[in-house]
Formats: structure tokens, sequence, C-alpha cells
């Protein structure tokens, strides 16, 4: 098996220079590179990605940090999903990853990734407002990317989508059915992703000039709290409930089935993500398709290019779509 670039070159018949170039993607004639590679393929050839990664200055491995407790990550659709998404990317780019969870402080999660010296960059999730660990990684002279955003800051690089309009479509589509009593589960306070979403429901129901007053229950992104403001909002008798995430508006359905209630002839219900679950429900959840796979491709892909330009920050805002289902139309509306 030929181990060494003046191997290759004797059996290619070319110069131990044309075969890098072939290797490395530089310039030659296709009749050469195709040769080249055939003698690569016949050899069984790999080269030394860590060797060609180390003479660009790089290490080929990737932060990632995820603000979620280690035994959720697979049991919460949301953050499984979105680590599918990017570890595809890595896989085509044959990056390494290493992989950083809500088990420790923020602050001893930035010391330990700054410390290390190993990482060409980072993606992390961006989900609160005020977050030490974001906001190190932003000042500090590794690559990151946010899944999040951080819109005030011009130098941040981002991937997301305008969750303030995508809550306000969804709202304004419960109005527009003709419920006037909406109540809306936010997600956990302090959030990105929660306080846009509150902004655009109460965007929604200002417009409509409608009544927000006592129509505002915290939730937590997950079933068990859209359980318990599904019970306090049902006590003030709303007719639509539009919940923060789907795993919430879940909770939500489980409430007002307790009561005897129908869905959505009693009370219309939508929620945002549109993860896999969300079709499967009894009736199927009207929602916001906001592509969480792609939100993790998109980031590793725009820290790939953060990292060929470093100077040029990388803002992606992914679009949205409403999904309509049985939850606030009835009948077979897909």
């Amino acid at each position: 098996m030929a181990r060494t670039l003046d191997d290759l070159a004797q059996l290619s018949g070319v110069s131990r220079a044309t075969v890098s170039r072939v290797i490395n993607g530089g310039p030659v004639s296709e009749q050469t590179r195709l040769k080249v590679l055939q003698v690569l393929e016949s050899h069984d050839y790999r080269p030394n990605l860590a060797a060609r990664s180390l003479a660009k200055g790089r290490t080929g491995v990737i932060g990632v940090v995820m603000h979620v407790d280690p035994p959720l990550l697979f049991e919460d659709p949301y953050f499984a999903t979105l680590l599918h998404g990017l570890t595809d990317v890595l896989s085509e780019k044959a990056a390494g990853m290493m992989l950083w969870l809500g088990n420790r402080s923020k602050e001893e999660t930035l010391d330990r990734i700054l410390g290390m010296g190993l990482l060409d960059g980072v993606v992390v999730t961006a989900d609160m407002l005020e977050d030490p660990l974001v906001d190190g990684l932003l000042v500090s002279e590794l690559p990151t990317v946010l899944i999040g955003h951080r819109r005030t800051d011009l130098e941040a690089s981002y991937v997301d989508v305008d969750n303030i309009h995508a809550a306000d479509i969804v709202t304004r589509h419960l109005i527009d059915i003709g419920r006037k009593r909406i109540g809306h589960i936010t997600g956990r306070r302090g959030t990105v992703a929660a306080e846009d979403r509150l902004q655009g429901y109460l965007k929604a129901m200002r417009r409509a000039k409608l009544s927000t007053d006592g129509l505002v229950a915290e939730g937590d992104f997950n079933r068990p709290s859209g359980i318990e403001a599904a019970r306090r909002l049902l006590d003030t008798g709303v007719d639509a409930i539009f919940a923060a995430n789907d795993a919430t508006a879940s909770g939500a359905l489980e409430e007002v089935k307790s009561r005897g209630l129908t869905v959505p002839g009693d009370v219309a219900l939508a929620g945002f993500d549109d993860l896999d679950f969300a079709s499967e429900l009894d009736p199927p959840l009207t929602t916001i398709r906001q592509g969480v796979h792609a939100h993790g491709s998109e980031a590793a892909r725009a820290l790939f290019g953060l990292l060929d330009s470093p100077h040029t920050p990388r803002r992606v805002l992914l679009p949205t779509e409403l999904v309509i289902r049985q939850s606030t139309v009835g009948g077979s509306l897909q």
C-alpha cells in the first residue's frame, strides 16, 4: 500500500508537488487530477486530516455548547434535532466535535473552552438574553456562532428566525378564526425565544384591539409547565391558547381534554417549532415550522464560513411557516 506522497507520485507518473495539489484541491489539469485520484483510490489512500488541519493552523475540532441538562439531550426533541443538524455538517467537513451541556456553571464552561486552546470555533445555543458564557465567547478571539441572536451586537454571528413576526402570524391566525380571549403560555422568561414570541403575541393582540389582561401565563418550554399554565388560563375562560413551543402545547392539550373540553371547538390551540410529534397529537397541532434541523446545519456552515473569513460576521435568518392543522380549524386541513 502506498504510504507517502513520493510513493503516490511514482505510481502516478507525476511529481510529488502535483500529488499534493490534487489532495489539497490545488490547480492541476483535469486529466492529471483524474489520473492521480485513480491511484489514490486503488491504493486506498486517506490523507492525514490532522496534519493538513495543523498546517492551516487548525485542529479540526469544533466546540458545541447546548444549554440543556445531559439527561434531557436526547429526550428533548428540539435539542436532539438541533444536534442532528450540527453533526450532519461536521461529518461532511470531517470535523470532530467537543460537546458541553448545561451541567456546569457558565463561567466554568467559558474558562475551560478558552483555556484549552484546542478548538477552531464554537457553536452555542444563545437562549438567555443575558449570558456570561455567550458574552465571554463573543468578546474572545475564538470564532463563535450563536443559535439565537444578539442583534444589537453588530459583530455577532448567529442563526435564528424572526420569532416576533412568527408569533404575530400564529396569533393573527387565532384572531382570524374568530377567537377573542386568546391566552399565551410563554417560554422560560428571560430567554431570547420566549421574550420575542411574547412580543409577537402582544403585537397581534394590540393590533386587533383585544385585551391581554390576565391572559399571559408563564411556562418553561415543556409539557408539565403547559399543563399548569393552561390550568390558569382555562380558569379565566380563554377560547384559544398560543403556546411558546410544541411541548408546552401538548401539556395544554392534555389539560383541556381533562376538563371535558374539545379542541378546537371550545379552545383552539397552537404551538411553535413543528417537531415530529406535533402532527401526531390528537388533534394534530397548528404550529410554526421553523426548521430546527436547519438551525443546526446552518450554524455549522456559518462557523466554517467564519473560519475562512474571520472578519465577516455571518447572520442567517431562516424562514418560518404557519402550518394549519385541526387544533385550530377542525376538519381535515393539513
